[in-house]
């Protein structure tokens, strides 16, 4: 078991409503291959968010809750947009031009929340929020379709305190979040697959603390989110396999099994749809 790790404390989180236009313009449709039971049924997955956004409200987070735009497919996608450690913000630059439209909302609203605001200026630069990932003691950083070698740049010299650990991310998988996941303090979650074995290794080679992983064997049940003691993750009629996983494994935390199943039909996961700081 990992010892002497910490996770920030959240207490606020910014969500985004899902627009109409998810359904037929999302960005993932530009990677794979649309079929009839792709298509979003808009109803069930505003449920589906509703019942999210109350869940970090109850976990006493207050929640801004922003508009949706048309003109942005994915901006229900929030984690994209920035990276926030304390009160410091990088305001990021995906790699979709349509969906660098999204940053500047939230981008204004951590301006007048008081925080530490930085940008990404260099035009050849991208990165994600789905790709980085923030384990209290230093970052893993998708080298991914949708951040590159520029946008790693950055972040590290944005957060010059904390190590930053490259970790390749193969298509057809977006980010680095739907490989590996911090499941606690000092806890990662992986993927039991090709994939996942190959970041552990470079976790395991590559950083000077130790973690304590937790293999999960469904792909798409992967994705969690831990927030001040409690881990957000599938639930069990969808993800059996996992869920289980994660109650064994994860039993010294309170645990709640969410989904936004709807919302996986663009291959979007749970951390996509909230920013948390």
């Amino acid at each position: 078991m990992a010892e002497g790790h910490s996770l920030p404390q959240y207490s606020r989180a910014i969500v985004r409503q899902i627009p109409d236009s998810i359904r037929d313009h999302s960005e993932a449709f530009k990677w794979k291959q649309r079929r009839t039971k792709d298509i979003i049924d808009l109803s069930k997955a505003r449920e589906e968010h509703g019942r999210y956004t109350q869940t970090l409200r109850d976990l006493g987070l207050e929640v801004t809750v922003l508009p949706a735009d048309e003109s942005t497919p994915d901006c229900p996608f929030v984690e994209d947009t920035c990276v926030v450690v304390g009160n410091r913000a990088l305001v990021t630059r995906p790699a979709d031009k349509t969906r660098r439209k999204e940053v500047d909302c939230v981008g204004k609203l951590l301006t007048d929340l008081g925080l530490e605001i930085n940008r990404i200026q260099d035009k050849g630069a991208t990165l994600e929020g789905g790709d980085v990932i923030f384990t209290g003691k230093e970052f893993f950083v998708g080298a991914s379709t949708q951040s590159n070698k520029a946008g790693r740049k950055i972040l590290a010299e944005t957060f010059p305190e904390y190590p930053v650990i490259s970790i390749p991310v193969e298509p057809p998988e977006f980010h680095l979040k739907g490989v590996v996941c911090c499941a606690g303090p000092g806890v990662i979650a992986i993927g039991d697959h090709k994939e996942g074995r190959k970041a552990w290794e470079i976790i395991r080679k590559t950083s000077k603390y130790t973690y304590e992983p937790v293999w999960i064997p469904d792909y798409l049940g992967l994705n969690c989110i831990h927030v001040n003691g409690t881990v957000l993750h599938c639930r069990e009629d969808e993800w059996p396999n996992s869920s289980k996983v994660f109650a064994e494994k994860l039993a010294r935390f309170r645990r709640i099994e969410l989904s936004v199943g709807e919302l996986k039909k663009v291959d979007a996961a749970m951390s996509c749809c909230s920013l948390l700081f």
